[in-house]
């Protein structure tokens, strides 16, 4: 259980954890009255600090909660959005709260996305809830954006009216979303790929640099023919990926044409735990058996316990931990795997 927000990363956007640079646009934006029209009117610095400690913390106790929104570009923190269930609380709720300055700008919508698509994949939740003032008209569109229904107006325990929006849950190939990699991936998956290897830095050993893996490699792996790669993309946030190809093909250069070289899997660690290592691992492995392949090949450090347990319960034999791979420049283990 998360005790705060993973960090999520949209083509404009950073969904993060709250910080205290945080404070000082929170304060402001508090004391904004078309900011807080429908949210019970102006704060002084003083309760504006609670609620932003309160949906800071709110991750503590729940293991869910609310992100604050930042601009790539600039690094503007720009609101919050996410998830809000405290005690009394009708249903678990999906929320945003936006600077003015933020407004028109489709970032409420992108923010949302990204939320719902980590929720939908990592939480048991069949449905969310959003409260919505009856005059909240730009809330209200936004809802409909995301797929709400407003059921009509009842009574919360605060003492006012409100509208109840709803949302299902939906399939779950529609919340994992994950599709064939193209070209416009290039970047995030290099980005992806990088972080990765910069992870293998508290297993390496002494004088270990992390392999850099610029756009173009991306690029050049998308280009070839034989090369397959999916990747995962709940709420437009590249949450996985996973990467084989004949390793006839491969850096391999095996004179098996049933066998097929494994490159990688690797999923962002707001995922970890969640599940979609293993569809992504499952895509693999059948695509491969339908085009008529016998047998995987992987190779990954000798000293990465977490993924080595993963293969292992999913039923690749360990083969040796000799094998020599300038890729990962540490001692490296292989595993097979039957299809």
């Amino acid at each position: 259980m998360p005790t705060q927000a993973p960090r999520l990363v949209t083509e404009r956007l950073v969904l993060r954890a709250f910080e205290p640079r945080d404070v000082a646009p929170h304060v402001a934006s508090s004391a904004d009255p078309e900011v807080q029209r429908y949210l019970g009117g102006v704060k002084d610095p003083y309760d504006a600090f609670g609620t932003l400690a309160t949906h800071a913390g709110h991750w503590a106790l729940r293991g869910y909660g609310a992100w604050a929104v930042e601009r790539q570009a600039d690094g503007m923190y720009l609101g919050r959005v996410g998830l809000w269930y405290p005690e009394l609380w009708p249903d678990v709720e999906i929320g945003w709260r936006m600077h003015r300055a933020a407004w028109g700008n489709g970032y409420a919508t992108e923010a949302a996305r990204a939320a719902l698509g980590w929720v939908w994949t990592t939480q048991p939740f069949d449905h969310l809830i959003s409260v919505i003032h009856p005059d909240n008209v730009p809330s209200q569109r936004l809802a409909e954006r995301l797929g709400h229904t407003n059921t009509g107006l009842f009574e919360m325990p605060i003492g006012i009216s409100a509208q109840r929006w709803v949302l299902q849950r939906p399939s779950d190939d529609e919340a994992y979303n994950i599709r064939p990699a193209t070209h416009v991936d290039a970047d995030d998956l290099s980005r992806l790929v990088t972080a990765a290897f910069d992870d293998y830095i508290s297993i390496s050993p002494p004088g270990w640099a992390p392999r850099p893996h610029p756009p173009e490699e991306e690029h050049e792996l998308l280009d070839h023919p034989d090369v397959t790669a999916l990747v995962a993309q709940p709420g437009g946030v590249l949450a996985g990926t996973v990467l084989y190809r004949p390793a006839s093909t491969s850096r391999l250069e095996s004179d098996d044409p049933g066998l097929v070289h494994f490159v990688r899997l690797f999923v962002d660690p707001a995922w970890h735990g969640s599940g979609l290592a293993k569809r992504l691992h499952r895509r693999a492995v059948d695509d491969a058996r339908a085009r008529g392949f016998t047998n995987m090949v992987l190779f990954t450090p000798h000293a990465q316990g977490r993924a080595r347990r993963f293969y292992e319960r999913e039923g690749w034999t360990h083969v040796r931990d000799d094998f020599s791979d300038e890729r990962f420049g540490m001692p490296t283990a292989e595993y097979s795997y039957s299809l």
